[in-house]
């Protein structure tokens, strides 16, 4: 539906917010309408937060005949000219009291009178709409009252005339429920809050950004989702040009908007000290602690019509020269040295990819070294421009001068072979079959280290790296050697070891915050999830993993094909060959074949295996608990033997697994408590039951099968009581008794049947 279409159904004015929907106002709505007939209200609020829509639904649901009353610029010059409308034509005198009086003739005792804009009302209009207002209940006022506001719209308020309602911006759930609503389907969370930040909930602002987006194809349905796929930087939208400011004023906030958030002193150094006050004067700056800010991020996209080539060029070298450390402003500035713009395309790489990448072309003809190729070729592939970041590595390795350049040609090529091409196993061979001088061997070792853990093999992964940590290496290899170390402890479930290198790796100030940012989220990825997994939010994750170098892809697509199968939804993903966690696709295959009720129970045994080959104990137990709930706690507990387990909660599940196979009351209850314990309560649930403390690990509806199976109702009954199948009924008895290793509904009576 566009968005023509969703404000033709929905009442909205062409010129308010398609996303606002009568569901995110309806306590203002009820509150306009409960005044009707007592006293009238006056709404207002900021430009472009829904006046003018408010006013229009409640006319709407009114029952009551409307009259409509728009003030405009045009009108405010001409005595009476908002009010001319609503006069009869053969008044010819327009004095205040004949114009009140016709007003009152023509106003029905079932007449709405609604006046939009009423701030922009000559002072006729107001006195008369002010007059009006004391014997006329049946008043509804829209104004903006900050600004030249006429004193007669300030007094219906103030005076108590009219009940006032304050339509404040949508609060960041609101803002996503309208969106949702106007938009026909949901809006994924990140997305929610993007628009959110940028648009502050004004709802002109959101509607703007929407519309946006669609016309350039960044923000768009992906799984149903609505999803922004483009810049996070606040776009250009239809926002309104700062209108009012001088000459100066305009100058300090166009150096605004390039540097913030920026000091003061070095905005003082930039802009003269005139147009900085009339900038906070009209409220258009904010900031605490010497550090000033745009009040609101669409500003940024106001003032972008001032913000010429010419003015850019010299607000960005005043800037830089004011020691304002901001990588953007070079694109503008006249700075041509190529290590000084190199060395700003690293940094902002991974948070913004794309100015790298204009910085880095910039760089890349006065460079003589492969230095701006590679950091081309980094940030073509965090863009996911695969061809791109090869062709930019071609010109890298063409530019090698000595053994420095070949090593760093040869790593870059082995990260692009695990991110680009998905490959980690062939970068490791990459790596192993490199001839480079003695000296370089940590730095090719800790690399085939990080590539030996994405290719799923944690226990290989450590070994490499505390080979390469036991021998003094230089700052780079140490930082990936102690990411790896860090991210194969916690597979290794050595929670206590991985925390001290995931320590050591946050406080050393000679790794780069993207090691620091990947081993957390490898360390995340094993942590408990204490809520059930919402589709929404995994869309979205491996939406964020399929663009650029989707280091977590695999394990987003898997987590994902597993939800789905558990919704009865058929999967649409696959994992690949870049993944930390092991045997995800036997994973996938075992949830999809438990959620269609067939035997699943050996392929999560499988699972299991794989993962104790290449030594992650967690995702070992993660099977063998799944392989449990589904029939085979007998050979988990066999698998789990009696290894010792330090992590809250791998020992949750390894009690669990001994639970499911013990079937004891209180086995199971220790087992719940213990998930709990350890934050996983979703997974607790699954051992206790509101009656009596018992689920034996079946899901919620194969309970409600086996407890009619138990007393004693046929397939069919239980079908007919639950409104499925008879074939869906016998699929989760099926599953019942493997999980409970039994073969009978006699086996079911003792477990489950009812007292009495």
């Amino acid at each position: 539906m566009t968005l023509a279409e969703e404000r033709a159904l929905s009442g909205c004015p062409a010129a308010a917010s398609a996303v606002t929907g009568q569901r995110w106002r309806k306590p203002q709505i009820t509150f306009a309408l409960d005044r009707m007939g007592r006293r009238g209200v006056l709404v207002t609020g900021e430009p472009g937060v829904g006046r003018t829509w408010l006013a229009r639904v409640v006319a709407a649901l009114s029952g009551l005949e409307v009259r409509w009353v728009v003030a405009t610029e045009t009108s405010r010059s001409i005595p009476f000219g908002a009010l001319t409308a609503l006069l009869p034509p053969d008044l010819t005198e327009l004095h205040p009291i004949t114009v009140l009086a016709a007003l009152r003739r023509g106003l029905g005792p079932r007449t709405l009178l609604v006046v939009d804009d009423a701030h922009l009302l000559d002072e006729a209009s107001a006195t008369t709409v002010l007059a009006l207002a004391s014997g006329f209940p049946r008043l509804l006022v829209t104004a903006q009252l900050t600004g030249p506001v006429p004193d007669a719209v300030l007094a219906l308020a103030k005076d108590g005339f009219l009940d006032l309602l304050i339509l404040r911006p949508f609060g960041r759930e609101d803002a996503a429920g309208a969106l949702a609503q106007g938009l026909g389907g949901p809006i994924a969370p990140a997305t929610a809050e993007l628009l959110w930040r940028w648009s502050r909930g004004n709802a002109r602002a959101l509607t703007d950004l929407v519309q946006h987006g669609m016309a350039h194809g960044s923000f768009d349905q992906l799984d149903g989702v609505w999803t922004w796929r483009g810049d996070t930087a606040v776009p250009p939208t239809g926002a309104q040009p700062v209108s009012g400011l001088s000459a100066a004023g305009v100058e300090a906030l166009c150096a605004l908007v390039l540097a913030e958030p920026v000091s003061v002193d070095a905005l003082a150094r930039v802009v003269s000290p005139e147009g900085f006050a009339e900038v906070e004067e009209r409220g258009l700056v904010t900031g605490t602690a010497g550090t000033a800010r745009l009040a609101h991020p669409m500003l940024a996209a106001a003032a972008a019509p001032h913000l010429t080539p010419l003015r850019r060029r010299r607000l960005a070298d005043r800037l830089l020269a004011a020691d304002v450390a901001r990588p953007h402003l070079l694109l503008d500035s006249a700075v041509t040295d190529p290590d000084v713009l190199v060395a700003a395309a690293r940094t902002v790489a991974l948070e913004r990819p794309e100015l790298a990448v204009q910085l880095a072309e910039r760089a890349l003809p006065a460079d003589p070294g492969p230095h701006a190729a590679l950091v081309l070729a980094d940030a073509h592939a965090e863009l996911g421009a695969v061809a791109a970041a090869w062709r930019a590595h071609r010109v890298a390795s063409q530019r090698v001068r000595d053994d420095e350049d070949r090593l760093a040609v040869l790593l870059a090529q082995a990260s692009l072979t695990i991110w680009c091409d998905r490959s980690p196993s062939k970068a490791v061979e990459l790596l192993e079959e490199a001839h480079l001088p003695m000296r370089f061997a940590a730095d090719v070792e800790s690399a085939a280290a990080v590539a030996v853990l994405f290719s799923a093999r944690p226990a290989e992964a450590l070994r490499r790296a505390e080979k390469v940590l036991a021998a003094d290496p230089p700052p780079t290899a140490w930082g990936r050697a102690t990411l790896v170390s860090a991210a194969a402890l916690v597979m290794a479930d050595r929670p206590h070891d991985a925390a001290e290198a995931m320590a050591r790796l946050t406080a050393s100030a000679d790794v780069s915050p993207y090691y620091q940012g990947l081993a957390r989220s490898v360390a995340s990825l094993l942590r408990p999830d204490p809520d059930a997994p919402d589709l929404a939010l995994l869309r979205e994750a491996h939406l964020a993993q399929t663009t650029g170098r989707g280091a977590f892809r695999s394990e987003a697509a898997a987590t994902l094909a597993v939800t789905e199968a558990a919704a009865g939804l058929p999967g649409s993903h696959e994992p690949d060959d870049v993944a930390v966690l092991p045997a995800l696709r036997t994973w996938v295959a075992a949830a999809g074949r438990a959620a269609r009720g067939e035997p699943s129970s050996e392929l999560y045994l499988a699972a299991a295996r794989e993962a104790a080959d290449v030594g992650s104990v967690r995702c070992t137990v993660y099977y063998l608990a799944a392989a449990a709930e589904h029939g085979a706690a007998a050979e988990a507990v066999r698998a789990l033997g009696d290894r010792e387990l330090e992590a809250p909660e791998t020992r949750a599940r390894a009690a669990g697994i001994r639970a499911r196979a013990s079937r004891s009351g209180p086995d199971l209850l220790a087992a719940a408590r213990a998930h709990r314990e350890a934050g996983l309560r979703a997974e607790a649930e699954k051992f206790e039951s509101p009656a009596d403390g018992r689920t034996f690990g079946l899901t919620r509806r194969e309970l409600e099968v086996v407890r009619h199976a138990a007393t004693g109702m046929t397939d069919r009954a239980i079908a007919e009581t639950l409104v499925v199948s008879v074939r869906t009924v016998e699929s989760h008895l099926a599953a019942a008794y493997r999980k409970l290793a039994i073969s009978s509904r006699q086996g079911l009576a003792g477990l489950f049947a009812q007292p009495g």
